[in-house]
């Protein structure tokens, strides 16, 4: 099984998101602490590379459910699952939905 276009995938989803939060938590670095400060750093969040980010992890997601597909392996399906759950929670952070 070919894991290179699924790293290569995640690579450029989890970079999406760190630039996108980046920007946004430096709009907003004095204004919120705590939880809100995650809320309200998404809300902040430019909608286009919001959208831009979500495609990139939506298109890693279709790519882990075809590893998922192929694989015959439990300890490889674990890890497929383990990523595919993260997946889950980092587009809860960029959707500002994310709970610690």
């Amino acid at each position: 099984m070919d894991t290179t276009r699924l790293e290569q995938l995640h690579r450029h989803a989890m970079q999406s998101v760190i630039a996108r939060t980046s920007d946004a938590e430096e709009k907003t670095r004095s204004t919120r602490v705590g939880e809100l400060n995650r809320i309200h750093i998404a809300s902040a969040m430019d909608i286009e590379q919001t959208t831009e980010s979500l495609k990139q992890i939506l298109a890693y997601r279709q790519e882990l459910a075809n590893h998922m597909l192929e694989c015959s392996d439990s300890i490889q399906m674990e890890q497929l699952n383990e990523a595919f759950i993260y997946s889950d929670e980092t587009i809860k952070q960029v959707l500002g939905m994310y709970t610690p």
